[in-house]
């Protein structure tokens, strides 16, 4: 979607540049956010997301609250010397060694909530963590009151994936409907209900964007190339805009895994793996549906390009059918 961009660009801007970092925000996952917005994700997560990981701590740690706030210090004070991977972490601060599901971040996902902690790369497969305060010294870090922020967030929010729902604002941070529903009666100066073709119900639009979504739709690309985790499929509740319901299970895998998928003319039609070498790309695609010559055609066209952009001298599709 950006061939523009070079393919080791993500790596530069989290390593050398820092204008991207790594840490746990929507829905409590992991997101790489542009470094300047770490502050207003934060602000909209940072309080309630780390007083639930307190209590995990409390309950399955066998510590109280002051017992887990010098765990947290202690955690602080061992990165003040530079980044530490896990094992490193868990050497300078025994405790750490307790907390469960650590693989899943859960040993520091409280100071990464409130911007103490960042991801900063990894050691083999390790993850690799820093003090934000060292990482990004420069970085204008000022979290705005969690009301103005999420009030931030919304607007971003409906700016990118409008017309929605409260609920599609919901699943796609994690929180109560309550307190969606709360944001959205503050920023009502913002936001406006808007009729849908073929919806029975009424959505939510920024009022500076309603001149717009009264146009024609832009031309739909014939393929496009969707990575795991893609945000255009975790942007609304209902996934029926590019999935049909019949096909969500081929998408949405246990464990929170969910698929790579090739929209044709935007509509989702297959799935699709790679494996990578130095020198060659192999993709594997399983069709959610009939994909005929052409469309075929177009999407192993589509996967040469990707292979060119990563450095691949060749690349294969192997069709599923």
């Amino acid at each position: 979607r950006c061939p523009s961009a070079p393919y080791t660009w993500t790596d530069r801007a989290l390593a050398r540049e820092r204008s991207l970092v790594k840490t746990w925000c929507l829905r409590g996952t992991l997101h790489a956010l542009a470094a300047d917005d770490l502050a207003l994700m934060v602000g909209s997560f940072g309080e309630r997301y780390h007083l639930a990981i307190e209590r995990v701590m409390l309950r399955m740690c066998d510590m109280d609250t002051a017992a887990w706030y010098r765990v947290e210090q202690d955690t602080l004070h061992a990165l003040t010397a530079g980044p530490l991977d896990r094992t490193a972490l868990h050497a300078a601060v025994p405790r750490l060694r307790d907390v469960p599901w650590a693989g899943w971040g859960e040993d520091v996902k409280g100071l990464a909530y409130q911007g103490d902690l960042l991801m900063v790369g990894s050691k083999g497969s390790r993850p690799v963590f820093a003090r934000r305060d060292n990482w990004l010294p420069d970085l204008r870090f000022r979290p705005r009151t969690r009301i103005k922020s999420l009030e931030e967030l919304l607007a971003r929010y409906l700016r990118t994936f409008a017309p929605a729902t409260l609920t599609d604002f919901a699943h796609w941070t994690g929180l109560p409907i309550a307190t969606v529903r709360e944001t959205v009666v503050r920023a009502t100066r913002l936001v406006v209900s808007v009729a849908v073709e073929g919806r029975n119900s009424s959505l939510l639009a920024l009022a500076e964007d309603v001149d717009v979504l009264q146009k024609p739709l832009p031309d739909v690309p014939a393929v496009t190339l969707l990575p795991k985790f893609d945000a255009l499929l975790l942007a609304w509740k209902d996934p029926s805009r590019v999935l049909d319901g019949g096909d969500r299970g081929a998408v949405f895998r246990p464990a929170g895994q969910i698929e790579a998928v090739i929209l044709l003319r935007g509509h989702a039609a297959a799935t699709w793996r790679v494996k990578q070498t130095p020198s060659s790309m192999h993709v594997t695609v399983t069709p959610l549906q009939r994909v005929g010559v052409v469309a075929r055609r177009q999407v192993e066209a589509a996967f040469e390009g990707l292979g060119a952009w990563t450095g691949a001298r060749s690349t294969t599709v192997n069709w599923q059918d």
